[in-house]
């Protein structure tokens, strides 16, 4: 044993001691009462579930008992059973809500990182597109970036909120507020409050415009405060208490009273360090009186021994050394160093030199492992990564434009790839039909690709040449710009249809059942595609019902039926007009969305025909010829069907026929 770790390994010693003769014993106690009862619950639940019939019930039940049980194996054990039901029953919103569910408990009840993994890997292979999802995905990532935060890994931390920076950038808020509360919360641990206290902040921000659920917001401004105590930053101290009672105030209805008073607790407690720090003792000693009214109200440890630092603050600055060690006298060798720091302050205030020296070289030894013996590679790499990401989200729109035709490129060859193998995989007796259809295929794609690619290439270059920029007026730069945008979305449905053709033919393509106004899907189908309009054709919307008349389906994808439908309609009408009209009349029971045109029309004989896989009428017009075929398939996929209106004669009218209920509501 060296001179220098003497003092630490002491005081570690007579730590080890104290908690081996006075904690052990009786928490292995409560440990084994708490596993009986727990098991004991767990037993009377599954004896309960049993008896009921319906699966819909089972979950429902489930769910509620599941609260009863938080962060407990009784809990996980019923989320388990939860899960295998709802993916039985296709029940996603219970499916998101166990897997969620599930990860918090392995966490919160110290489960390996392999269990965390396997949970994490059944979440991220859903491939959903819904908000909910999203969410889901993003606390897994956290729970997942929490544990590594624990075991010291902090480069998978880092590069799990690298991760969700870039995939939520643009999607959804939720995410990237927990990338930047994990980058805090990372930050924290090796003692960076400054960078903490920053991610905290930005975290804090986004979490408030999410909706009007302020749990995230209370949490994060709670840790804003904790961060702005330990920088002694007392002036924004102040700010961040009195908007602490605010989002309290906005949590009354939602949170209990025990977690109410828990906030309100460590509200006031921050509060006396602001007014310590300002000299006004009487202010302190109304704060200190305050959080005192939350004696009974019981916090996490480390909660606890914040609190209890500040009140002895402000017994020490009140010269009263003898009550303020009365709070902090349980030496914890694990504390938060604030509270390390005071408890030596205090034995300086006590006369007790020789201790507080000791505590104060323990304190120094630990900052000295955490920061330059165990974290400083992790640290510098960490900042490395950071700006390099920024330095990614600063390029521009030049490059940025590079890189988006390249991954469109990229995307439709593994398209092509993968349509081609499906195709001939599942086809093998039609090997020399299909054959001649991916090559028709091909040829058909080498044109519709070179020229938006071309445009696109063309007027960029034009537009970002300095020289050839000059030359232009302000009018030629902004039609340059709607050329530019127009062959970027011919670009972008090329794709997308290839894309959905790919996912119908693997079984892999999701739809969202949900009620939706099919008035608003038109409408919005209208204003999607307007600026595509040709001047000389006048588009309108007719409908036989009122705009909350409601419908059974997938809005997303009723209006990338309407949209196809317009799309094909404007390519081939040059006057006249595009009629969008929703009926209940035309056929009786069912919902008829129509568009019809004034433009060249379709041969009866081949109203089957256009319906078809890579079916175009006129070559020459742009297109893959998927466009139908992908709303045919939309439609049966909702349980309708779509069809060309024969008896039309005035050009071309499309009719997309869905179901106004469920198939239980029909019944």
């Amino acid at each position: 044993m060296t001179k220098e770790n003497a003092p630490m390994n002491r005081i570690l010693c007579l730590a080890i001691i104290f908690l081996s003769a006075f904690a052990l014993a009786p928490d292995l106690s409560a440990q084994t009462n708490q596993d009986e009862e727990d098991a004991s619950k767990q037993a009377e639940y599954l004896r309960r579930l049993e008896s009921i019939q319906s699966d819909e019930e089972r979950m429902d039940s489930l769910y509620y008992w599941c609260r009863l049980t938080l962060n407990s194996t009784c809990e996980l054990t019923l989320l388990r059973k939860m899960y295998v039901l709802a993916e039985a029953n296709y029940n996603d919103t219970y499916l998101l809500h166990s897997l969620r569910n599930i990860m918090r408990c392995q966490y919160n009840l110290d489960y390996p990182t392999d269990s965390l993994l396997d949970s994490y890997q059944k979440i991220a292979s859903l491939n959903m597109y819904s908000q909910e999802y999203l969410r889901v995905l993003a606390d897994a990532k956290s729970y997942l970036a929490y544990q590594y935060i624990y075991e010291g890994d902090f480069m998978k931390v880092f590069e799990l909120a690298n991760e969700m920076l870039r995939d939520f950038a643009s999607v959804d808020d939720y995410g990237l507020m927990k990338a930047n509360e994990i980058l805090s919360h990372s930050y924290s641990e090796i003692f960076q409050d400054k960078k903490a206290l920053y991610y905290a902040k930005k975290a804090l921000e986004i979490s408030k415009n999410i909706g009007d659920d302020y749990s995230e917001a209370l949490y994060l401004c709670l840790a804003v405060c904790s961060f702005l105590n330990n920088l002694n930053q007392h002036e924004d101290m102040m700010t961040y208490t009195e908007e602490l009672g605010q989002l309290i105030e906005k949590e009354t209805a939602r949170k209990t009273k025990h977690e109410l008073d828990y906030y309100r607790s460590m509200q006031h407690a921050y509060a006396i360090n602001y007014y310590i720090s300002k000299n006004d003792l009487e202010g302190a000693r109304t704060e200190v009186q305050e959080t005192k009214k939350y004696d009974n109200t019981e916090l996490d440890e480390t909660d606890t021994q914040l609190r209890n630092m500040m009140i002895a603050r402000y017994y020490s600055a009140v010269n009263k050394p003898e009550t303020a060690w009365s709070y902090i006298s349980e030496l914890d060798s694990i504390a938060p160093l604030l509270y390390l720091q005071e408890q030596a302050k205090v034995l300086h205030l006590l006369g007790r030199n020789a201790e507080a020296y000791e505590w104060e070289c323990y304190i120094a030894q630990r900052i000295s492992w955490a920061f330059e013996t165990t974290y400083a590679k992790e640290l510098t790499e960490m900042e490395t990564r950071l700006k390099l990401f920024n330095l990614q989200e600063d390029k521009n729109r030049l490059l940025l434009w590079s890189i988006i035709i390249g991954s469109i490129a990229a995307l439709i060859i593994i398209g092509l790839v993968i349509y081609m193998y499906l195709r001939q995989k599942k086809n093998t007796k039609r090997f020399a039909n299909a054959n001649n259809t991916q090559k028709v295929f091909l040829q058909n794609m080498s044109h519709e690709l070179r020229t938006p690619l071309n445009a696109i290439c063309g007027f960029s270059q034009l537009l970002t040449d300095k020289q050839s920029r000059e030359l232009l007026s302000e009018e030629e730069i902004h039609q340059y710009g709607d050329i530019i945008r127009g062959n970027t979305d011919m670009l972008s449905t090329l794709v997308n249809d290839i894309l959905d053709a790919s996912d119908m033919e693997s079984g892999k393509y999701h739809i969202f059942l949900n009620d939706c106004r099919p008035n608003e899907i038109c409408q919005k189908a209208m204003q999607t595609v307007s600026y595509r309009c040709p001047e000389n054709v006048k588009m309108y919307f007719t409908t036989e019902v009122d705009d909350d008349y409601t419908m059974y389906s997938d809005a997303q994808r009723v209006q990338q039926i309407i949209i196809n439908y317009l799309t094909n309609a404007m390519k081939h009408t040059s006057e006249g007009e595009i009629h969008i009209h929703c009926s209940t009349t035309e056929h009786i029971g069912l919902v008829t969305l129509s568009v019809a045109d004034t433009g060249v029309g379709v041969p009866p004989e081949k109203a089957e025909v256009i319906f078809g896989r890579f079916e175009k009428l006129n070559v020459f017009h742009e297109g893959t010829g998927l466009g139908l075929s992908i709303c045919r398939q939309l439609a049966t996929l909702l349980g309708g069907e779509v069809k060309l209106d024969t008896n039309y004669t005035g050009g071309a009218r499309f009719l997309c026929i869905l179901p106004r209920k469920s198939p239980e509501q029909q019944k």
